[in-house]
């Protein structure tokens, strides 16, 4: 049988054009806004916001979500040894599910989201363009749903955390929030606690020990609730502190890293006293996590 996996993320911006086309599909998603009305929202956010968040990517020196993704897939392509193939889609940017497999013939094919925690709005969402894609297909997809509680997946965020470790610092999780709206009827909040849980204890066991640990939500937009608490609110309530920041929701860094935890939030935290900032890096190429998704691709595809 001939055997694919495909990662699958977001995508990101290498050029105002593609900005556009990224924030146009993220908002006509019915995964990300239901309602009818997101054929007015989108070009709306479309049209007001894309100067600036380009102004914002070119802070952080362009996207760098392909060239970590692209490497990530090489590494895997060694490590398969010709036992199945590997490819990346993004869901709002090219290359899509169905630029790779327009003309590819495959028996099974794994979905491999790059998300740790199942949301509608990211897992799902990129589900369902797979799913519609193959429908009419002989294709046999399975799906990898999360993968925030694989102890080999978490060891890569230990030894990250353990890197940027000081005696003194306060630890923050900070995840991509949700509107209240969607995350009551989402798996993804509940994951998040989970895993934090998770990693404290396997922090603890291993002997880091941090003044406290915290849950913060990033990337809020527009007046309506989300989750919380806001990133910046925590870090007023601890102020002022040595903080170390792990980006709990991603695997591979990109504009919500890269700019907003790695400048944004520090701005902030610079007017609040924080004494020291450090940000970890997610996966992205890592030997490690490229190991890792080898070795859980092998298992669900059955491969020896």
């Amino acid at each position: 049988m001939k055997k694919a996996v495909v990662l699958l993320n977001m995508g990101g911006a290498r050029s105002k054009k593609e900005l556009k086309e990224f924030l146009r599909n993220m908002f006509l998603d019915r995964r990300i806004i239901a309602s009818p009305i997101r054929y007015i929202i989108s070009p709306l956010i479309t049209f007001l916001r894309s100067k600036k968040v380009w102004e914002n990517y070119n802070l952080i020196g362009g996207s760098k979500i392909y060239l970590h993704t692209q490497n990530l897939v090489d590494k895997i392509n060694i490590l398969s040894n010709g036992k199945y193939d590997v490819f990346f889609a993004m869901r709002y940017t090219n290359p899509k599910i169905a630029d790779i497999f327009q003309n590819k013939n495959y028996d099974e094919v794994l979905l491999f989201p790059l998300y740790p925690h199942f949301s509608s709005t990211t897992t799902l969402s990129s589900f369902d363009e797979a799913r519609a894609f193959f429908q009419d297909t002989s294709v046999k997809l399975r799906t990898i749903d999360y993968f925030f509680d694989d102890k080999y997946f978490n060891q890569t965020i230990i030894d990250e955390i353990k890197r940027h470790y000081k005696q003194d610092a306060h630890l923050i999780f900070s995840a991509h929030s949700l509107p209240c709206s969607i995350a009551k009827k989402d798996a993804y909040e509940n994951h998040i606690k989970q895993h934090i849980e998770i990693l404290s204890k396997r922090l603890k066991d291993e002997g880091v020990q941090f003044v406290d640990i915290h849950l913060a939500y990033q990337s809020k937009l527009g007046p309506i609730k989300w989750l919380e608490p806001s990133f910046p609110e925590v870090l007023k309530n601890i102020a002022p502190a040595n903080i170390v920041v792990y980006p709990i929701s991603f695997t591979i860094d990109n504009s919500e890293t890269d700019f907003e935890l790695g400048i944004h939030y520090k701005n902030i935290a610079n007017t609040l006293e924080i004494t020291s900032y450090e940000l970890c890096k997610a996966q992205n190429d890592s030997d490690e996590f490229a190991k890792f998704v080898d070795q859980k691709t092998k298992e669900i595809l059955d491969i020896k």
